[in-house]
């Protein structure tokens, strides 16, 4: 009996530490910080360059006068600060950009009141935001297609004119003092586009085209005081603005722009490559003269004709994370 128990003694004590083993093998694993996942944001943000080409025409029928048209061509260099936030849960995006004109150069000519160069404070730039979904391919695969809606703020005054209108007239009818009257433009367009993107590696390319329905149009017309209207109805008898000539009015067209990158590094992006606005549509003016050293009745006149293009060359310098 005394050995039995000896020997269960000797079992047990050996048998101890395999179903110590044992037992701890079935306790649950210390808490561990969980896994971090990747966030499905994308950001990219950078600066680019818009080497663009402007021009603006106009036209108004003056009744028992004549015609008065506008024609305008610059050349604007544009600053933009861009922006664009991919989330690809969602396959959504939201991009934004703004620019502003630094130097502006060209000729224009309001007829019958004068031509001549454009001066030197024009001016030209714009803000814009788009939401965009892209269901179709994969926004961090090979290519994704999709379609999004957005506003563009856009102001395209280039100094035309003198910048003045008479404000005070002298015994013979012409103008002896003048008030600043600068030429002034604003349009709010929505956008309703489609965007494509393609990535091939160390490059990519990147695409879209927006119908602008409507665009609404604001802004004044750049005095062209000492000089005066010359309509062939009146000859030698110039008929001289004393009051800004006042624009209203909307439009619809189109904007687009398309891109290729190069990427350096993973996240270093240079991009060429070219943009295209165009509207068209109606404007309205009040126009208020002077004529012999009388003050004409005001007339609202009613565009015949009324487009504005702006397009260029783009080069892209961003940055993506």
């Amino acid at each position: 009996m005394r050995a039995s128990l000896s020997a269960i003694a000797v079992l047990s004590l050996i048998a101890t530490p395999a179903v110590a083993a044992d037992i701890a093998d079935m306790r649950p694993p210390p808490d561990q910080p969980p896994q971090s996942q990747e966030s499905p944001l994308r950001f990219e943000a950078g600066l680019r360059y818009w080497l663009s080409w402007g021009r603006q025409e106009a036209g108004f029928a003056v009744p028992n006068l004549g015609d008065v048209t506008l024609n305008s061509d610059d050349t604007t260099h544009i600053v933009e600060a861009y922006g664009r936030v991919d989330d690809l849960y969602t396959s959504t995006f939201l991009k934004g950009q703004a620019g502003i004109g630094l130097a502006t150069t060209g000729t224009y000519d309001i007829a019958p009141a004068g031509s001549g160069s454009i001066g030197t404070g024009s001016r030209i730039g714009y803000a814009g935001i788009d939401y965009g979904w892209m269901p179709l391919g994969q926004m961090d695969g090979p290519a994704a297609l999709g379609g999004f809606v957005g506003y563009t703020y856009w102001k395209d005054a280039p100094d035309i004119g003198t910048g003045q209108v008479a404000a005070t007239f002298g015994p013979g009818g012409a103008p002896t003092s003048f008030s600043a009257a600068q030429d002034d433009f604003d349009i709010h367009a929505l956008r309703i586009g489609l965007r494509g993107t393609a990535d091939m590696g160390a490059f990519d390319i990147q695409g879209e085209v927006a119908a602008v329905p409507y665009a609404h149009v604001s802004g004044a017309l750049g005095g062209s005081s000492p000089n005066g209207f010359v309509f062939p109805a009146l000859p030698g008898v110039p008929v001289y603005e004393n009051q800004q000539t006042k624009l209203s009015g909307w439009g619809y067209g189109v904007m687009t722009e398309a891109m290729l990158g190069f990427h350096p590094t993973d996240n270093l992006t240079v991009r060429v490559g070219g943009r295209a606005w165009y509207l068209q549509g109606k404007l309205d003016a009040v126009f208020n003269g002077t004529a012999g050293g009388t003050n004409q009745p005001s007339m609202d006149l009613t565009s015949t004709f009324a487009s504005i293009f702006r397009y260029g060359a783009l080069v892209e310098v961003s940055g993506r994370f």
